[in-house]
């Protein structure tokens, strides 16, 4: 994604919009106020669309230089609910300091393929490497398990983007699968369960299917369930809850707003799901001035109507792969519960 039209506003002022935004609604407030805290607001999160595009098409090469087969690499631009959401939970948080608005996701067959790319990263990278966490040896506490990256970026022409964030995910189709069904769960319930928030029963649900994973990878599961039964105490679970029915039963029907190419000739896409329509909207384009003007148009308006909506910005190299990148908007964990079915009992 690359834009070179950003202004350029202080953090000073970036972080005021964001407190602004993260404690108001346009309901409560001043409309043309909340409206120029807004534009702040988006103009910042646009300025990290060229870095990104950077450190994407730099992944994109190694990857292909590694001969790694069939991996899945996405960009896309933070959601504005979540930036927000996340402000608010984190009360010392700034939005000039948030690391993860512009990032970079690669899903890879195997656990060795997460390392390999990492190691090459290690080798030799144009930009500062910030700190790795590991959440495939040290998972979160709710089961997140995935290799995170910041990157700061350095030694561009134009200064305004020198200095930003850029967050890379590694992660295996499990593990995706396993995040995929976390998605979806949550839009569905809205409740955030990747926060650590919803009902006790599904949470460890989830935890239980996510160590599972974990252990047909080979890679460490919670110390909590060392000894115990795990695909027994998932079934007895899934039986009192009937999760996988839940999840196998969510349809969603898929309208494109105009031809969208398979091939690669589509730069940008632009995913619209309505969930209280169980209604997936999507419309692709060549020129990132235009996707971010809808996107902004269309987050202005859930934001206004208080809708059921959730939108997000992509762009993939290979638009057939968008449904295994974001299985998620089409209400799709038919992996997940197919995968989860062959290790229960």
């Amino acid at each position: 994604m690359s834009d070179q039209t950003c202004r350029n506003f202080s953090k000073k002022r970036v972080n005021k919009s964001g407190s602004y935004l993260a404690h108001n609604t346009i309901s409560t407030v001043n409309e043309s106020e909340f409206d120029e805290n807004l534009e702040v607001f988006n103009n910042w999160r646009a300025l990290h669309s060229y870095p990104m595009n950077i450190i994407y098409m730099n992944l994109h090469r190694r990857i292909k230089k590694l001969g790694i087969q069939d991996a899945i690499i996405v960009q896309r631009l933070k959601r504005s609910p979540s930036i927000l959401n996340k402000l608010n939970r984190f009360k010392d948080m700034k939005l000039s300091r948030m690391q993860d608005i512009g990032g970079v996701r690669i899903i890879v067959k195997k656990i060795s393929d997460i390392y390999k790319i990492r190691d090459d990263i290690n080798n030799a990278f144009p930009h500062k490497i910030c700190y790795e966490k590991n959440y495939i040896n040290n998972p979160k506490e709710d089961g997140y398990r995935c290799l995170h990256m910041i990157f700061e970026i350095k030694n561009l022409n134009d200064e305004k983007y020198n200095g930003l964030n850029i967050e890379l995910q590694i992660r295996t189709e499990l593990q995706h699968q396993w995040a995929t069904a976390v998605e979806i769960l949550g839009l569905y319930k809205n409740v955030s369960y990747k926060s650590g928030l919803g009902d006790e029963r599904t949470r460890e649900f989830l935890c239980l299917c996510s160590n599972l994973f974990a252990s047909s990878e080979n890679t460490p599961i919670d110390e909590k369930y060392y000894g115990k039964n795990l695909s027994q105490e998932l079934k007895n679970l899934n039986d009192e809850l009937k999760i996988l029915k839940y999840l196998n039963g969510l349809t969603v029907a898929v309208n494109h707003h105009d031809k969208i190419n398979h091939g690669n000739s589509n730069k940008f896409c632009l995913i619209l799901l309505k969930l209280d329509e169980s209604m997936l909207n999507l419309w692709s384009f060549r020129n990132i001035t235009d996707a971010k003007r809808q996107y902004e148009n269309l987050e202005k308006e859930i934001t206004r109507g208080n809708k059921n909506w959730d939108v997000v910005l992509v762009s993939i190299d290979q638009m057939k792969s968008l449904q295994k990148a974001y299985p998620n908007y089409y209400l799709d964990s038919k992996s997940f519960v197919k995968k989860i079915k062959s290790l229960i009992p």
